[in-house]
C-alpha cells in the first residue's frame, strides 16, 4: 500500500500531555489507502501535530478487508451499516487492521511524527461488549465501552495514537466495532476539544445522486428524522448515530467532512469550511 512520497515535515514541539487539546479524526481506510487522499491527510496530521494540539486518529479498514475475505472465500455482508462477523472474520480483520495501523503508524514517522499504534489485541486499549442490533445477531461485533487508562497514559506524550476500530471484551475477544462508534466514544472519554468524521463524500445529503442537496448544518432532532424517513441510510447509519449519542453525551459539535478535498481538516478546525456537515444539539 502506497501513501505516497515520504517527505519530512517541520513539527512544532509537543506541550507535556497534561496541557494538551485533544482533537480526534477518524478516517475511513478507502482514505488512506487512496495515495493521493491519504498522502495529503497523514502531511495534514503531521502539520496540526504541536503547538499544544495532540490529534488522535481513528481508522477503519472496510476496503481492504473486503478484499482480504473475499481472497479467503468468505462474502461481506452487513446489516445497518454493520459488517457480520464471524471467528473467520475477526482473525482476517484482526490483520488487515493490525497490518494498516503499522502501516500509518511508519508513515507519520516518516515525516517526522512520534506516534504509537493500537489495534485489537495490541495495547488492548479499547473497551468493548457484543451488541445485537434490533435483537439480530450479527456475531463479533461490539460497541466501545471505555478504554484502558493504563494503556492510554502509557504512550508517550508527544507521540499520536493511531486506533484501529477493534477492542476486546471481558473475555478476552477481540470485537470488531463501527470506526464511527469508536471515534465519538474515544472523544469522550479523552475530553475531545473536537471531533472531525473524515468521509468520501461531501457531507450529509438529501439526494445522495446530488452533490447539491448538502446540509451545512443539522440539529439532533432532523438527524433523528432523516433516519426514520430513510434518507440517511446504509453506511451514513452508524456515523449519523453515533454523533447523534456523542452530542447527546456532552460533544458540542461534530463535523463531518470530505477527507478527498485538499486541506478540508485545515477548515474543518478554524471553522472556515465551505463543505461538509457540522451536527450541533
Amino acid at each position: 500500500m502506497s501513501f505516497g512520497k515520504e517527505r519530512k515535515l517541520k513539527i512544532m514541539p509537543m506541550e507535556k500531555q497534561t496541557d494538551m487539546r485533544n482533537i480526534v479524526v477518524k478516517c475511513g481506510g478507502s482514505l488512506i489507502e487512496n495515495e493521493r487522499t491519504g498522502s495529503g491527510i497523514l502531511d495534514d496530521i503531521a502539520r496540526i501535530t504541536g503547538a499544544g494540539t495532540r490529534p488522535v486518529l481513528v481508522h477503519g479498514g472496510s476496503v481492504q478487508a473486503d478484499r482480504d475475505m473475499e481472497a479467503a472465500g468468505i462474502e461481506p455482508r452487513r446489516y445497518k451499516g454493520l459488517r457480520i462477523t464471524c471467528e473467520k472474520t475477526i482473525a482476517i480483520l484482526d490483520r488487515c487492521f493490525g497490518r494498516l495501523n503499522g502501516e500509518i503508524v511508519e508513515k507519520l514517522k516518516s515525516r517526522g511524527v512520534a506516534a504509537v499504534g493500537f489495534s485489537g489485541t495490541k495495547g488492548s486499549l479499547i473497551r468493548a461488549e457484543v451488541i445485537t442490533p434490533d435483537g439480530v445477531d450479527i456475531g463479533l461485533v461490539g460497541d466501545m465501552t471505555g478504554i484502558d487508562r493504563d494503556a492510554w497514559a502509557g504512550a508517550p506524550p508527544e507521540a499520536v495514537p493511531v486506533v484501529a476500530s477493534l477492542g476486546v471484551d471481558s473475555q478476552g475477544r477481540t470485537l470488531n466495532i463501527n470506526a464511527d462508534y469508536v471515534a465519538t466514544r474515544l472523544a469522550l472519554e479523552i475530553k475531545a476539544e473536537k471531533l472531525i468524521l473524515m468521509t468520501d463524500v461531501d457531507g450529509v445529503l438529501l439526494d445522495v445522486e446530488n452533490p447539491g442537496s448538502r446540509i451545512p448544518e443539522l440539529n439532533i432532532e432532523k438527524a433523528r428524522s432523516l433516519i426514520e424517513d430513510g434518507t440517511i441510510a446504509k453506511g451514513m447509519i452508524p456515523k449519523i448515530e453515533s454523533a447523534i449519542r456523542a452530542i447527546e453525551d456532552g460533544i458540542p459539535e461534530i463535523i463531518m467532512i470530505n477527507g478527498r478535498t485538499p486541506g478540508a481538516l485545515f477548515t474543518a478546525l478554524d471553522g472556515t469550511q465551505a463543505t461538509g456537515t457540522r451536527i450541533k444539539n
